[in-house]
């Protein structure tokens, strides 16, 4: 006598849970009548009696055997490594549904999302964590408007929202430079595009401090560390907040790409969600002065610090005298991009010419690594640095902590615009004017980068042209 699989029947038990859920709920379930390789069927959103047209994919699993470590509150599910390629290659979002026998419920994940997540991770977990709290309910519906921006919270979700954002915070510096940032500093100092989209980028980060500090008195010593020990975790929770409540359409995979692969500071600029837009508006109402959207966006990349190297240093009566250089690196920063550009010229002995033996675009922590493997030896006298912009950016800090600069930085230092917001408004204003017919633009004529005159008198480049040799020795001169 023909007899019925056992597992069948329990995968079509699955199956009728899911649909039975979906009737209860404003979602429409769809089978996939054609042999599923990794898609079981499709959920569709619908608003009272009207489709969407917003669908997600469901994989069905039923049965004990796909139910590991099991306690109250949770359970695992161990994915094959076929099962992950496919639900990555997928162009919709996927859901992964587990039936438990024991209890008739469905546990979801957004499986999409957690591959996200994951990112590239090599160790990353050979499992994934189901929340019993996640259960086929109207909670479940909540959660797929928020999906796909069909969800717009209350007054009473945007206030606990805007205390969780005021709840996670960074402390950063010692003694009187402490400051206290919230990822709903972040949060508002990263609006742009008339509020409509979020920014990201590290130098918001060093913006926000430098902003602090300029409304206090006398000088602080600059302490501030933009490691990833100390940075990343922040950074990671407040990327969660924007996507667990849904108020920006963040790349989560590109995000994780920067962070585990790239093991830099990721950058983007997201459009916000209608929730995103409206927790905007919310936070307006609620009288935050801070609410404002000043931030120009520009390609131009930046004289940004001059660094000096000499062969020897001594201090006679008072004034410091440098022997000849040996190598000087001009470091030019797009903060909105997170990187710089790092020329470096060399002279193995005085008299010869300073030959370019690098030229490069440049990360951050790479940065910091070059300039620790050449010059970690160099006695600390023996440098001068020269910032060419307002004195604090995430290369300014590590530069006076590694210089083991114990001076302190007068806060009137830190006032006024930054080169980076004048060059982004120019930049903005150009792009805004042109189009409308000739635009004719006088600004002084910038400083060269890298300055030819060294700080003990040399010349960086001796081909000079005597016209401009004649004209730096005439300013000399007057000095």
């Amino acid at each position: 006598m023909k007899q019925r699989l056992s597992n069948a029947k329990q995968g079509r038990a699955g199956v009728i849970a899911v649909e039975q859920a979906c009737n209860r709920l404003d979602l429409i379930w769809r089978n996939l009548l054609e042999e599923d390789v990794g898609v079981d069927g499709t959920i569709e959103i619908a608003i009272g009696n009207f489709p969407t047209g917003k669908i997600v994919g469901a994989q069905i699993k039923s049965g004990m055997s796909y139910i590991r470590s099991e306690t109250d509150d949770s359970f695992k599910f161990y994915p094959g490594k076929d099962d992950i390629e496919y639900w990555r290659a997928l162009s919709i979002p996927l859901f992964l549904l587990v039936h438990h026998p024991g209890n008739e419920e469905v546990y979801w994940v957004d499986v999409s999302r957690y591959i996200e997540s994951r990112g590239e991770e090599p160790l990353g977990k050979s499992y994934i964590t189901f929340s019993k709290e996640n259960t086929l309910d109207q909670a479940f519906e909540t959660y797929l408007h928020g999906r796909f921006d069909l969800a717009v919270y209350t007054d009473e979700k945007y206030a606990a929202l805007q205390h969780e954002l005021e709840s996670l915070v960074h402390v950063d510096g010692i003694g009187a430079a402490a400051i206290t940032i919230t990822a709903l500093d972040l949060f508002i100092e990263g609006l742009w595009g008339l509020c409509s989209k979020v920014q990201f980028h590290s130098s918001l980060m060093a913006d926000l401090i430098r902003k602090i500090l300029r409304e206090r008195e006398g000088e602080v010593p600059i302490t501030y560390t933009f490691t990833r020990t100390e940075l990343y975790p922040f950074f990671t929770r407040y990327f969660n907040i924007l996507t667990r409540h849904h108020l920006a359409l963040l790349d989560v995979a590109d995000i994780n790409e920067s962070l585990y692969v790239k093991l830099e500071f990721p950058t983007f600029i997201s459009s916000l969600t209608s929730n995103g837009r409206r927790f905007v508006e919310y936070l307006r109402k609620s009288n935050l002065p801070r609410v404002h959207d000043n931030q120009f966006m520009s390609l131009s990349v930046i004289p940004h610090v001059q660094i000096e190297v000499y062969s020897s240093f001594v201090l006679i009566n008072e004034e410091a005298q440098f022997g000849p250089f040996t190598d000087v690196l001009a470091i030019g920063f797009n903060p909105y991009l997170d990187y710089y550009h790092l020329s470096h010229w060399y002279r193995a002995t005085p008299g010869d010419a300073a030959v370019e033996v690098g030229a490069q675009n440049i990360h951050y922590h790479a940065l910091c690594d070059y300039l620790k493997n050449h010059f970690e030896q160099v006695p600390k006298d023996n440098f001068i640095f020269r910032y060419l912009d307002i004195p604090l950016s995430p290369l300014i800090c590590w530069l006076e902590q590694w210089n083991e600069s114990t001076y302190g930085m007068p806060t009137d230092k830190l006032a006024g615009k930054s080169a980076k917001e004048t060059v982004g408004f120019a930049d903005e204003l150009t792009s805004i004017m042109a189009p409308a017919g000739t635009m004719t633009i006088t600004e002084p004529p910038s400083q060269q980068f890298p300055s030819p005159v060294l700080a003990n008198g040399e010349f960086l480049l001796e081909s000079l042209p005597d016209s401009v040799r004649n004209e730096i020795e005439k300013r000399m001169s007057h000095k």
